[in-house]
């Protein structure tokens, strides 16, 4: 059986697989052991990932050779931008810009911390040779913006906007600055909405 995670992923049951062709065989297989290598990292075994997948371990070795490769596709896929790209354009840019707002800060949110738990489980420090960073590329990122936000309904330039959230996003993200005083997604929307002044003490222009 495969099942959709709320994260996105597609996740094989206990069950045998079905028949598939190589490529989605492999991209089921990862898909499926991907949350046991963010729990678990290298120390991994291929019998729990043989399990987590619904294949016997032959399968596995015969899709990637050996466990260091599959935790190298794990990683690929894991650190591919595009289903936050897609998360993003999904953002009605008709909705109002609080709410606009809070579901972007919430996706980078999600994506940052799911990207620096699962490269600490597998100890690597900064993106593997040959991958592409988990932070968008200022382009990609101004592009989709741009979409969702409309000038005139900012008191700062679209990708001024996009570079707090960022910023906010990725710190958060990371433990030793967040473990003191963990924020919640709405404390810094609220923030990059309404800063900490109150609106009736801020000097007039």
């Amino acid at each position: 059986m495969i099942n959709v995670r709320p994260d996105g992923f597609v996740v094989l049951g206990r069950e045998r697989a079905k028949p598939l062709a190589p490529d989605e065989r492999r991209a089921a297989i990862i898909d499926a052991v991907i949350p046991l290598i963010r729990e678990h990292g290298r120390a991994v075994s291929t019998r729990q990932l043989a399990d987590a997948a619904g294949v016997a371990e032959g399968t596995l070795f015969r899709a990637f050779g050996d466990k260091d490769s599959i935790i190298q596709a794990a990683t690929d896929r894991f650190l591919d931008p595009e289903p936050l790209r897609a998360a993003l354009r999904g953002i009605d840019p008709d909705e109002p810009t609080e709410a606009k707002v809070r579901q972007v800060l919430q996706l980078l949110r999600a994506r940052f911390e799911g990207v620096v738990g699962f490269m600490s489980a597998i100890g690597q420090q900064g993106p593997p040779p040959g991958v592409r960073s988990a932070r968008p590329s200022d382009g990609d990122w101004m592009a989709l913006l741009d979409r969702v936000f409309r000038e005139d309904e900012l008191a700062v330039p679209i990708a001024t906007l996009g570079f707090y959230i960022r910023l906010l996003a990725f710190g958060s993200a990371i433990p030793v600055f967040s473990q003191a005083k963990p924020f919640s997604n709405d404390e810094l929307a609220d923030l990059i909405l309404h800063g900490v002044i109150p609106l009736e003490n801020r000097k007039k222009s």
